[in-house]
């Protein structure tokens, strides 16, 4: 039977239950702004009863409540919502990372603008359709090589500038690959405390939410899958390769997370997409540069220079890195007069052209508008200005498209996020609300234990005041 003291340790109960729900309820406030936290809950048992032998107090068969106990304290967290997320970070990371990368090679190229290479393209050939009209004219002759020098250097500024961005996004890529591996052994050491800690029966939930931030980084950065375990340690991977395994962390690579296109999602893909990007315009331009200058040399090669000079190039370049190499023929630069305006006089005739003949300066400038038919050429069936136009209009329609993918992704996992912060997110007025819910209980389970003092205090008087 129930001691004289039992209504007070059934008071004590509910005083212990509310005073933990009221330090939850702090710290859930305390954590409001903490990346990361997982609003925490008390969930509260009514204690074993216990049979009473007094029948005269307590039906036959009858028992008493004990009191109340906490069960636990859980945090709050929808693996559901979780993994929907982290989808759809990786997805929206991937499209943000290709649409910045695009973004910048649209830019690259500048257009439209009066000094871009479309403007640089069409100034060039209009120099050599002026110097038709005055062949002998030596000023004109250096207008004409100083426009193709002006050419050089715009296609030369387009290359550096995706040089640039091919080289800053390898920086961002390593970086990327670093943070993988670093996130690896992060959750690797928390999954040997995770379990060590769970083992011995003590509170994880702290730990647990520094984990699943760490596995919303992890989904940033790529497609990643995750496995919880029975002793509470999680596996992560990427495809096929994995990066934790229980308690080890494996160290991966660009080249291992590619080799069988693993890595579909996530900021790295997107970059690492975007420098491809970035390499199929670097090839486009080199192609320009290329077909520019084979079609320009052969042309100039054919004709003659007031002095009667022919067989000369007039630009130089490098197989490989055209765009980047293309320079105007420094001979010439020195020697406008050398410039093959004229066609090459046949023999016998003499080997100085009449000084107005412009037969050679109006090919050249009819190179603007001739179409390569060269079969397998990247410019077959296309001008330099239309290949280049082409190019760009490309760059942009590209841009754009990355960017209104970039804006769905982002729509979404805003709304799945503000679904998940829902659920997991503290609500300052919920938590305000939960804050006299437990007051009040406190001050009532304290009103039960006086009253429960005050009765054996009652008893105690009477029975020595009849002594």
């Amino acid at each position: 039977m129930p001691g004289t003291f039992f209504g007070i340790e059934i008071g004590r109960t509910g005083l212990a239950a509310a005073q933990v729900g009221q330090d939850v309820t702090g710290h859930n406030i305390a954590n409001a702004g903490t990346e990361g936290y997982s609003v925490q809950s008390v969930d509260q048992v009514a204690t074993d009863m216990t049979a009473s032998a007094d029948h005269n107090a307590v039906p036959v068969g009858e028992a008493l409540g004990t009191g109340v106990a906490i069960s636990r304290i859980q945090r709050a967290r929808d693996q559901f919502l979780d993994t929907q997320v982290r989808e759809a970070t990786s997805s929206q990371n991937y499209q943000a990372g290709l649409r910045d990368t695009l973004k910048q090679v649209d830019d690259a190229f500048g257009e439209p603008s009066d000094t871009g290479l479309n403007s640089a393209l069409g100034a060039f050939f209009n120099g050599f359709h002026d110097l038709s009209n005055n062949a002998e004219d030596v000023g004109i002759r250096a207008t004409t090589i100083q426009k193709g020098d002006a050419l050089t250097r715009v296609l030369q500024g387009v290359q550096q500038r995706l040089t640039s961005i091919s080289t800053t996004l390898n920086e961002h890529i390593s970086a990327d690959v670093k943070n993988l591996n670093d996130y690896s052994a992060q959750v690797a050491a928390l999954n040997v405390t995770i379990r060590q800690e769970s083992a011995g029966g003590h509170p994880v939930n702290g730990l647990l939410d520094r984990r699943d931030l760490l596995l919303d980084k992890f989904a940033g950065l790529a497609n990643i899958s995750t496995l919880n375990n029975a002793d509470g340690t999680v596996n992560v991977s990427i495809g096929s390769q994995a990066l934790v395994v229980g308690t080890d962390a494996y160290a991966v690579t660009q080249g291992s997370l590619t080799a069988n296109g693993d890595l579909k999602q996530g900021e790295l893909a997107g970059l690492i997409e975007g420098q491809g990007e970035v390499g199929v315009y670097q090839g486009k331009l080199n192609a320009l540069a290329g077909s520019l200058a084979a079609q320009v040399n052969a042309v100039h090669r054919a004709g003659a220079g007031l002095d009667g000079t022919t067989n000369q190039d007039f630009f130089t370049v490098t197989a490989g890195r055209e765009a980047a190499t293309i320079a105007v023929n420094p001979t010439l630069e020195a020697h406008p007069e050398q410039l093959a305006a004229a066609a090459a006089p046949t023999p016998p005739a003499s080997p100085i052209p009449p000084q107005s003949d412009a037969t050679n300066a109006v090919l050249l400038a009819g190179l603007k508008d001739k179409t390569d038919t060269t079969s397998g050429d990247p410019l077959f069936n296309n001008t330099l200005l239309g290949f280049y136009q082409q190019t760009v209009t490309d760059a942009g329609g590209r841009a754009a498209s990355a960017k209104s993918a970039a804006a769905s992704a982002g729509a979404t996992l805003t709304q799945l996020g503000q679904q998940r912060s829902s659920v997991t997110g503290v609500s300052t007025d919920s938590e305000m609300v939960n804050m006299l819910k437990y007051q009040r209980a406190y001050q009532a389970s304290a009103r039960v234990v006086q009253t429960m003092d005050d009765m054996v205090g009652t008893l105690i008087n009477n029975l020595f005041s009849n002594r």
